[in-house]
């Protein structure tokens, strides 16, 4: 069964609310010295990043240009990297994305839901 559009929206949504609660952790991890935790913390954003691309990957071109502001090809690519090129992540690159990035993509996600899109992933 396929999912909507407005499916892999609120999955991009969500991924993004979670690589930003996991980057609180890792940085109260490594506060503390926490290694193991960090890890993991790491982990969890890597995961979600690679939820966002996934999603954003199968999106109509006709939604992703209601937000020509928007790097959807560097999203995909980082999901990319992620799953098939993981010796080539650069932790420093993953925590400016979190950083400079997830905010403006999260606002852009929710105006694009919010304008119903409902239109089948291509």
């Amino acid at each position: 069964m396929s999912r909507s559009v407005e499916d892999r929206l609120g999955d991009a949504i969500s991924a993004v609310d979670r690589a930003i609660q996991a980057d609180g952790q890792l940085a109260a991890a490594a506060e503390v010295g926490d290694e193991a935790g960090t890890e993991v913390a790491f982990d969890a954003i890597l995961h979600n990043l690679f939820i966002i691309g996934e999603a954003i990957k199968t999106l109509p071109k006709a939604v992703t240009e209601q937000e020509r502001g928007v790097p959807w090809e560097d999203i995909a690519g980082m999901r990319d990297i992620i799953g098939h090129h993981y010796h080539r992540i650069v932790p420093s690159i993953i925590h400016a994305t979190i950083e400079h990035d997830l905010d403006p993509l999260r606002a852009a996600l929710v105006r694009l839901l919010a304008s119903g899109p409902s239109q089948a992933p291509d």
